[in-house]
């Protein structure tokens, strides 16, 4: 083999490694990609699930404070209603003494206007 041909076949060899190179090269990027995106995609799933499980929490918290607040609502109506009646319980007696001291103060009245007719 000359001097000329065995640079040939070294230039050759060098192209070829270079080829090779390059796609083992590609082939490892895309092996390093696909793998990239496995781990983000297993990331992902996992950070979804963790806000599932958060929004279901959330979820929990709202059905159980409506409930709470339907309670409050009814103690609250039930309240109300004893407050009405204790209201109304009060202003019938209110009236009622009001009625008899009325009746009392015109019986004063009619009494004293009697006595001071009777002084003249």
């Amino acid at each position: 083999m000359t001097n000329s041909e065995y640079q040939e076949l070294v230039e050759f060899l060098d192209r070829k490694f270079d080829e090779v190179d390059r796609r083992f090269d590609q082939t490892a990027t895309k092996d390093e990609m696909r793998a990239q995106q496995a781990e983000t995609r297993r990331h992902f799933e996992v950070v979804a699930e963790g806000m599932r499980g958060q929004l279901q929490q959330v979820a929990e918290g709202l059905v159980n404070l409506d409930r709470k607040l339907d309670r409050f609502r009814e103690e609250v109506e039930t309240e109300f209603q004893e407050v009405k009646s204790m209201f109304r319980f009060s202003y019938t007696e209110l009236d009622r003494r009001i009625a008899s001291l009325e009746q009392g103060f015109a019986t004063l009245q009619e009494r004293v206007a009697r006595m001071e007719a009777r002084r003249v």
